[in-house]
């Protein structure tokens, strides 16, 4: 076990080159800090302190130069007696200058150029494409280099909304269970291995200069499951996380901890449709980000450049229940007085990037406090909408009690160029607004709501076999899935009504007339006369017709009548039958 860092050279005189452009900085620049953090699923960073500035000539000749003009190129190299190493390269991105009484100071912040893909939320479509595909296309995208472990699962469809690109690769990351690395403009994206062997032993007593760990049994879970629903068998669909199976520091395990707090499962749940590869990779991702967290923690040593994220350290002396290997997850560097110290951070956060960065825009765009939720609103208006939008005018109580409100657009069942569902609500109507981007001024009312004081027209049973829908004049459209009719009809009895109860179709109306078609036929029945008439011809056929009146029976034509029989025909009268013509001709 060392006891001494293995740094390149007797670690006794710190040397620090900084280049601008290429360039080493002049020896007459005095640097007074350099501070250096690398940290998984961050862009690294660099903060350089110089003294600038003469109160004499009222200038301040360092910041006026060109070496850290924001967007110029900055490596740090740091060592000891001249053995230095790259540490870190990047663009300046700002400066500023602080005068105190102490003196006066230029402070540089450098990124890493992967910082480019912070800038800007973006809107895009990816089909039929692994997550893999898509890291490699988001990072070349700015001309970075990309080293991304292959992933399995190809979607089918992913959605990048209103959101930067470096949020969106993260959180693909953490859903796949792997973690960015940066570093000189490269991302590497892969699984953690504690596989590898340490880039350095750390022994309390020996090489440890500060040390804080912790062991968190709130962390741990026996298991963690994934929950989606399955719409095509209506049913939950569910997959459980494998161990991750690496060793682990300490001689208690995440399984020790998570007995201590008796937690059988953690569970991830998404009411959408998820394939269960996903949902597999989703739980293992979770679980594999809980077990990297049981032991968390930093220790200071002596300055030391050959240690990154995703390395594997050793601590040793720190008592039984942290020696061991653990993941380096975050790496400072920082010079000061002549002294280079290196921080290492090790362990892993619980939570996702999604939960401990705000990757969303504010609610309405932050033109103004969005509102959230759905809203109960009370029309008010119904027509002349002053931008001729279609629009209902509604107030929300909750807002004011008595306003007349905002106009609201109306979501209904289909709606296009002079076609569309028209079911406008009444006035004093209660309905349920949402807001387009959560923002107050776009209100959209989807949907109406009955209640106590503004019952359904039809009250609800279990059996739900009616529904339809009632106007305010009490016209009905309904529909009766026991007996399987469909009617419609008016407050006066007027009535269309299929009927498969029955096997018939029916029209009545308020005055006794109807129509009914059956198995036996037709029938016509009024509760007066009955008129036939065509422009046209009319016709009747049948295998018998009969004709029948209970008074007098009349047929006239205003040419010529013919009364034929193919065998026989009889004319008769109970009294006189009369056969009158200008010429009558029998046979």
């Amino acid at each position: 076990m060392s006891s001494t860092v293995p740094t390149p050279a007797t670690p006794d005189v710190v040397t620090m080159k900084i280049f601008s452009d290429g360039n080493a900085l002049p020896g007459t620049f005095e640097v007074v800090l350099v501070v250096v953090n690398r940290e998984f699923n961050r862009i690294p960073t660099a903060r350089i302190v110089l003294l600038d500035g003469e109160a004499a000539k009222q200038d301040f000749p360092i910041s006026n130069g060109v070496e850290f003009l924001p967007g110029t190129p900055i490596e740090i190299k740091l060592g000891y007696r001249a053995n230095d190493d790259s540490v870190f390269k990047g663009l300046v991105i700002s400066q500023n200058l602080k005068v105190r009484r102490s003196g006066s100071y230029l402070t540089v912040e450098c990124k890493d150029e992967a910082a480019k893909m912070t800038l800007d939320r973006k809107f895009k479509y990816f089909r039929e494409i692994k997550d893999s595909a898509v890291m490699e296309e988001l990072i070349g995208a700015y001309g970075l280099q990309a080293d991304v472990q292959d992933t399995s699962i190809e979607h089918k469809e992913l959605v990048q909304f209103d959101a930067t690109d470096w949020d969106f690769l993260m959180t693909r990351t953490d859903a796949n269970g792997v973690f960015c690395t940066v570093q000189d403009g490269t991302l590497q994206i892969a699984k953690p291995n504690l596989g590898q062997s340490p880039v350095l032993t750390l022994t309390y007593g020996t090489t440890i200069l500060e040390f804080d760990v912790e062991m968190d049994a709130r962390h741990q879970f026996k298991s963690v499951k994934a929950l989606a629903w399955d719409p095509t068998n209506q049913e939950i669909v569910e997959s459980e996380a494998s161990e991750p199976g690496f060793s682990e520091n300490g001689n208690l395990s995440s399984t020790d901890l998570a007995e201590a707090m008796a937690v059988e499962s953690f569970t991830l749940s998404h009411t959408g449709r998820l394939e269960s590869p996903e949902l597999q990779g989703w739980a293992d991702a979770k679980l594999l980000r809980q077990r990297l967290a049981k032991t968390c923690g930093r220790v200071t040593c002596q300055g030391f450049a050959g240690v990154k994220p995703g390395d594997v350290i050793e601590l040793a002396g720190v008592g039984e229940r942290f020696n061991g290997k653990v993941i380096v997850s975050a790496v400072r560097q920082q010079v000061a007085d002549g002294n280079w110290e290196t921080d290492i951070q090790f362990g892993v956060k619980s939570e996702w990037f999604s939960t401990t960065y705000d990757v969303q825009q504010p609610g309405a765009g932050g033109l103004l406090p969005p509102i959230n939720g759905l809203q109960i609103g009370i029309v008010t208006t119904l027509e002349a909408d002053p931008d001729g939008e279609d629009r209902i005018q509604i107030r929300l109580p909750i807002i004011s009690p008595n306003d007349e409100g905002i106009w609201a657009r109306i979501a209904t069942l289909d709606a296009g160029n002079n076609r569309g569902t028209f079911f406008r609500p009444e006035i004093g109507d209660e309905v349920i607004v949402g807001f387009l981007n959560d923002d107050p001024r776009h209100p959209v009312v989807i949907g109406m709501c009955h209640s106590s004081a503004k019952p359904a027209p039809e009250p609800p049973t279990d059996d739900n076999h009616k529904k339809g829908y009632v106007s305010r004049g009490e016209m009905k459209l309904t529909f009766d899935d026991e007996k399987n009719i469909v009617s419609i009809e008016t407050p006066n009895g007027n009535k269309l009504e299929l009927t498969e109860d029955e096997g018939a179709i029916k029209l009545l109306d308020e005055n006794g007339n109807k129509l009914i078609l059956n198995s036996d036929g037709i029938l016509l029945e009024s509760a007066k006369d009955i008129v036939l008439k065509a422009t046209g011809d009319v016709k009747i056929e049948g295998v018998n017709v009969e004709a029948k009146a209970q008074a007098d029976f009349k047929a006239e034509a205003s040419a010529g009548a013919t009364l034929k029989g193919s065998a026989t025909v009889t004319v008769e009268g109970g009294g006189q039958a009369v056969l009158k013509g200008g010429i009558v001709q029998i046979n």
